[in-house]
């Protein structure tokens, strides 16, 4: 049995700047309107339900407003270096500096801060708030439309 939460539907969206480091036009900061989409596949064993629809919508918006109308920073990316001093976060990579109020900005513990990453990230959050008896997760952050990636968790 599988239930489906679509984000743009449900209002579970978010917006944010980011930059990708590399020889492409992603290098410059830019931003997106995201949406995150859920597949949620469990049992129902003999119940009506296997998961509260209100619960797992409450936990995807939870996260999109934790990165809504932020910079997303990368932490684990090699050549980005990162500084914070006080209330300012700065980053550096090659020939840039960035520097961004420190309340603007959420540091992820990511590599890049694509739309393949960041569906890493939320499957991760969303599994860790979940309750319920559910066996698969897919989790998709679309960037624009027709564009998303998807990131999948299986027991």
């Amino acid at each position: 049995m599988d239930i489906y939460i679509d984000g743009n539907y449900s209002n579970i969206r978010f917006s944010a700047a980011h930059f990708i480091p590399g020889e492409w036009k992603c290098d410059r900061i830019h931003g997106h309107d995201y949406a995150i989409s859920a597949k949620i596949s469990g049992e129902l064993n003999g119940d009506s339900y296997f998961l509260d629809f209100s619960s797992a919508k409450s936990s995807l918006k939870e996260i999109a407003d934790f990165l809504d109308h932020r910079v997303i920073i990368p932490t684990r990316n090699k050549i980005m270096k990162i500084d914070e001093k006080g209330n300012t976060i700065s980053v550096k990579v090659r020939d840039k500096e960035y520097s961004f109020p420190s309340s603007e900005c959420r540091l992820l513990p990511i590599m890049d801060s694509t739309a393949e990453c960041l569906s890493n990230y939320i499957l991760d959050k969303f599994r860790n708030s979940l309750k319920g008896k559910y066996n698969e997760i897919d989790i998709e952050v679309h960037e624009g439309p027709g564009q998303y990636a998807r990131s999948t968790w299986k027991e």
